[in-house]
């Protein structure tokens, strides 16, 4: 569409000026924008269409700025004597400025990076579907919502590719904005192309059934693309055990605070007796470990790490043979590209923390191993570990060690948090996609900004101004920081499933309003 097509209605404003980097244009007074609301500038000069980002917007008048003060000082007095003002030319004089980020342009149908200016005065109007045609080869196949132009939705479907799984994915947002509808909309997504392998560590129980409406369960794939694992498993999920001989030393210094005196005793533990360190350390008496070692390690540590032992193998989840554990299984479960759903609800969160680790070093261990064989390593789906409050263990150890190197061993990670400040800059840098739902602390938002693979510099106002359920995507090859409207999980499933079906698989009558 150009300038000798655009009908007049459609047209906003014009473009005035600035720079390559930032592009200010006058909107016509009674016309309204919102902040991150994405227009385009039609240039019929260069044959091209700008995309513009709003990221300010300002007042603006005609004639000396003291011609505002004093006329609003003649409504004033006029107020009080409950008179009437009446300005003239209104439309004219009054108008906003915004200030827009350019985002690039589209020439002969193809997207460039913003490298030349639209022309002066060229047109400005609202963005419309068909001006994203573009974006469709660059939404990947998990889908997580439509296209959002400040508070608009657009019916283009946004989404990122299952590819970039192992490349690690970080979601960020403050406290009921919408994290669990996401991750609930991002899985149910990936089950529906059963080409990738999720795991997901719950401690709160919110995925399976639903915690304040539908959950994974009700996923019309879900007796094919789902497997549960629970210590109290109801029907239809399975028995999560853990075997002793899978503790490392390693796992439990991400798990307890420890003396270097004590992990040098676990690592000599471990040494000696192998796999069956931690079963040793918690059946033999602290005197007989000490004359093991021929007293180079006190009665003292050994009584602290016993106490700690004692503490894991009480726990339910943690068997003391060998060979009753889950963890093949869902491994297996993972290579078969299904949704893997842990619930910890109920567990301590030491108890969490260690299945989280185990499961995750075990699941790295595997695909290098499998690694060894190219052939059979390529037809292996890839592998995403989803772990809420990542903070708690995106430090050191195992997490640390995937988000370094699990993209060549084809594992993912997926870290949750609201303080991402918490996170070391390192390792932030390893997570290639970020969803962002809004944050209020600057210093989240700096650190996030410092980061992401996409420009974010201009965009404080609108993470700060992001609503329940609105977000940022970036990802490499993206050719923007994608704004998106997240499916609502309910409707979602209720689209997926028709809604004759859906009552069926609820079996139960659902008020419609509920949706």
């Amino acid at each position: 569409m150009t300038i000798t097509n655009i009908w007049r209605d459609e047209m906003i404003g014009r473009v005035v000026g600035r720079s390559i980097g930032e592009i200010t244009f006058r909107l016509s007074y009674s016309e309204d924008v919102k902040i991150g609301e994405i227009l385009v500038a039609d240039d019929a000069e260069k044959d091209a269409l700008f995309f513009l980002r709003v990221v300010d917007i300002h007042y603006g008048q005609e004639g000396a700025e003291k011609w505002g003060i004093r006329t609003a000082g003649e409504m004033l007095l006029l107020d009080g004597e409950k008179g009437e003002y009446r300005l003239r030319e209104k439309e004219r004089r009054l108008f906003k400025i915004c200030t827009c980020k350019p985002l690039g342009y589209l020439k002969n149908g193809k997207f460039h990076k913003p490298k030349i200016l639209p022309s002066h005065f060229c047109p400005v109007r609202k963005a419309e579907r068909e001006d994203y045609e573009f974006l469709h080869e660059m939404m990947g196949d998990i889908e997580i919502g439509k296209l959002r132009s400040g508070g608009e939705t657009i019916d283009v479907a946004v989404g990122v590719s299952g590819e970039l799984l192992p490349y690690h994915i970080g979601v960020f947002a403050t406290t009921g904005m919408g994290k669990s509808n996401l991750m609930r909309v991002f899985a149910a997504s990936a089950m529906k192309t059963g080409k990738y392998g999720i795991l997901i560590i719950d401690p709160h129980g919110e995925y399976y059934e639903g915690s304040q409406g539908m959950g994974l369960k009700h996923h019309p794939m879900a007796s094919s693309g789902l497997v549960v694992y629970s210590p109290q498993p109801s029907p239809g999920m399975n028995m999560l055990k853990i075997s002793a001989q899978e503790i490392g030393a390693a796992d439990l210094e991400n798990i307890f605070s420890f003396s270097e005196a004590q992990k040098e005793a676990m690592h000599a533990l471990q040494s000696r007796f192998g796999r069956e360190w931690f079963v040793e350390l918690y059946e033999r008496e602290a005197d007989e470990l000490v004359m093991e070692f021929d007293r180079r390690i006190q009665d003292i540590t050994f009584s602290v790490l016993k106490r700690r032992a004692a503490r894991i193998m009480e726990s339910d989840i943690i068997h003391r043979d060998g060979s009753v554990t889950s963890t093949e299984q869902i491994i297996n479960d993972l290579l078969s590209g299904k949704v893997v759903l842990i619930e910890t609800a109920g567990l301590y969160e030491y108890e969490e923390l260690l299945v989280s680790i185990v499961m995750a070093r075990k699941i790295l261990n595997h695909n290098k191993n499998l690694f060894r064989n190219k052939e059979n390593f390529k037809k292996i789906p890839p592998t995403l570990i989803i772990i809420e409050e990542a903070q708690r263990v995106l430090r050191d150890g195992i997490f640390a060690q995937i988000a370094r190197e699990g993209r060549k061993f084809k594992v993912g990670l997926c870290a949750i948090t609201q303080q991402p400040k918490l996170i070391r800059e390192e390792l932030l840098s390893q997570f290639n996609t970020f969803f962002i739902l809004g944050l209020a602390d600057e210093g989240d938002r700096n650190i996030l900004k410092a980061s992401a693979k996409q420009d974010l510099s201009k965009l404080e106002k609108e993470i700060q101004t992001l609503e329940v359920g609105e977000g940022l995507i970036t990802y490499p090859g993206a050719p923007f920081a994608i704004p998106v409207k997240i499916h609502w999980y309910d409707d979602y499933i209720k689209e997926i499933n028709g809604e004759d079906d859906l009552r069926k698989i609820m079996n139960e009558e659902m008020d419609d309003e509920f949706y």
